[in-house]
């Protein structure tokens, strides 16, 4: 695997949700928590496609944002 691409288990450990919870949020919103998921590299089954770690790590930092502003 390359090091730049994460897997939807590497993905939803990274950002601390179940694999559950991100896939319904890639089938039926599109976002987490109000904010857009990044797109996948190809357009195979969830559980073999692949994500940008910076696009990731991107969704990371915005859903630490949202969190912190309800939180407040």
């Amino acid at each position: 695997m390359h090091s730049d691409r994460m897997t939807l288990s590497e993905m939803a450990a990274y950002l601390g949700v179940s694999q559950a919870t991100l896939v319904r949020a890639l089938c039926n919103e599109g976002a987490l928590e109000g904010v857009p998921l990044p797109e996948g590299l190809d357009h195979l089954p969830l559980t073999q496609r692949h994500w940008l770690k910076e696009d990731v790590s991107q969704l990371k930092h915005a859903l630490q944002r949202v969190h912190d502003i309800h939180h407040d």
